[in-house]
């Protein structure tokens, strides 16, 4: 009877401490690596786990407690680096481990420009004033008097130019701007081809006789003749010139004449006969 006696006993004492045994944990460990691109220090590094904001090192490497197990949300920042959101999947009472790369945000940054023609045989370089950069078909800038131009908040990447200018060729550049840096340009711009304007007629006497005539434009120093039968043409540059019609024995006669690019002037001149 005292042997059952004890052995009742000690199977109560064993189920007291069964239930009094704290049952196994449900909740997990996750480990968190914060890893800069490019490498380096983070400043004011932030996480939180599942809405809730968790202490940091400056070495980016720390552990989480006490999270159920399942997906877990983790949202990570840093100054100067773009944020991020992870989920990851915890097993119950275990553990596992995310690394979370953070990538530098890209600021804009300043290209510094110069605009020059090459000129004569040495290859001399002459600032070019007044010509417009363009930026994505806008106008964002013109050259000062040095030929030079600056551009801020631009890029950061790849960034296409047009430059248009008076006398000289449409051209097209690329510039790399790095993040946050400044970027330098000189570009060469080639002199336009001129489109000249064609200035043709006839002149005549006023009885109706063609005259072999001197015709003289002071503007550009040109002096040319007319055919036998009276005809000429010649071409200029668009622009107002004066031209002098001046054959022997008869009183010179002067035109004012206008043209564009490309036009063609036509008309007769009849001069009249000196009198004697």
């Amino acid at each position: 009877m005292r042997r059952w006696g004890i052995t009742l006993g000690l199977m109560l004492l064993s189920a007291v401490a069964l239930a009094a045994a704290p049952a196994p944990s449900a909740t997990g460990t996750v480990w968190i690596t914060l890893q800069p691109q490019p490498s380096g220090p983070l400043k004011a590094p932030r996480v939180r786990v599942e809405g809730k904001e968790v202490p940091t090192n400056p070495s980016g490497a720390f552990r989480v407690d006490g999270l159920a197990g399942g997906w877990v949300a983790i949202q990570a920042s840093a100054e100067g680096y773009q944020p991020l959101e992870r989920k990851v999947q915890l097993p119950a009472g275990g553990q596992t481990s995310v690394l979370l790369p953070l990538e530098r945000i890209r600021e804009p940054g300043t290209l510094r420009g110069r605009i020059i023609r090459q000129a004569g045989g040495a290859g001399a370089k002459v600032p070019l004033a007044d010509v417009e950069v363009q930026l994505g078909g806008q106008g964002v800038a013109r050259s000062d008097a040095d030929g030079r131009f600056v551009l801020s908040a631009v890029g950061p990447g790849p960034v296409s130019l047009k430059l248009l200018g008076a006398g000289v060729r449409p051209q097209e550049e690329v510039v790399v701007i790095p993040p946050g840096g400044e970027a330098s340009i000189e570009v060469a711009l080639q002199k336009a081809e001129e489109v000249l304007a064609w200035m043709r007629g006839k002149v005549r006497s006023t009885q109706g006789q063609p005259l072999q005539a001197t015709l003289k434009v002071a503007e550009r120093k040109l002096k040319a003749r007319t055919r036998p039968t009276g005809d000429f043409e010649f071409r200029l540059p668009a622009g107002r010139y004066q031209v002098t019609f001046e054959a022997r024995g008869h009183i010179a006669q002067t035109k004012t004449v206008d043209v564009g690019a490309g036009d063609q002037a036509l008309f007769y001149v009849d001069l009249s006969p000196l009198e004697n």
